[in-house]
């Protein structure tokens, strides 16, 4: 009995796969990204920790789907901007001072995305979710220190560094992403929150040899993206 249920429903299942007519579409995309960081520690203090706030940035790049019927998978190649916005009080030269700093990082994204669709052709309200994987391609700080002048830097890529004065995060990122869209005719609009889950923290190694860790960090981002589709079906 069991036998037969199992080999009716993969019958089935390829019958609606045979039938399904596969899509493929293509283009650009292109919207906004409210980013911010989760410090899951906090570094104990005898004074009020920091605070972490969100900043803006952009995503565009391509992306593309291959609909099957109600599924589809959906494949992208961004530039996207993440970060943070942090302010409290830190030690310096021996005084207890205000700080605020912002911090941008600049990534070249590839997200996977598994869509379900009301619409059997990929038209009307979708849900998706799938890994990402995010490679470092830049990024800026600004810190401001109580009356001090501003500092500005590039942000670096490394695993391991010895200067604390600059401002270095991992190369590579990956994690979750879940959310919802709409779909009408060649136009794509989704609302996405993207779930960090590498540290990106960097390691600091002393002038006498020993690494201690710094602490951790993960991206945490929103992003409302408009993409225009134009592809052929096979």
């Amino acid at each position: 009995m069991t036998h037969s249920l199992l080999l009716l429903a993969g019958s089935l299942l390829l019958a609606g796969t045979a039938q399904a007519q596969a899509t493929f579409r293509v283009g650009p995309r292109a919207g906004l990204n409210v980013s911010g960081a989760h410090f899951p520690t906090r570094v104990a203090t005898s004074y009020e920790p920091p605070s972490y706030t969100s900043r803006p940035g952009f995503e565009a790049g391509l992306t593309s789907t291959v609909q099957f019927g109600h599924f589809a998978v959906q494949p992208s190649l961004l530039f996207s901007q993440k970060g943070y916005r942090s302010s409290g009080y830190r030690l310096s030269f021996d005084m207890l001072s205000f700080y605020e700093e912002d911090v941008r990082l600049n990534y070249l994204t590839l997200p996977l995305n598994l869509a379900f669709t009301l619409g059997r052709d990929g038209q009307g309200l979708q849900v998706f979710a799938g890994p990402y994987a995010s490679l470092l391609v830049g990024g800026n700080f600004t810190r401001q220190v109580s009356s001090f002048a501003s500092e500005t830097g590039k942000v670096k890529a490394a695993h391991l560094v010895s200067d604390s004065d600059k401002w270095y995060a991992q190369r590579f990122d990956g994690g979750l992403q879940a959310g919802a869209g709409y779909r009408l005719q060649g136009f794509q609009l989704q609302a996405t929150y993207s779930l960090g889950l590498r540290n990106l923290a960097v390691p600091y190694q002393g002038y006498d040899g020993r690494v201690s860790a710094t602490p951790a960090y993960y991206n945490r981002a929103f992003q409302v993206a408009l993409s225009y589709l134009v592809g052929f079906s096979s």
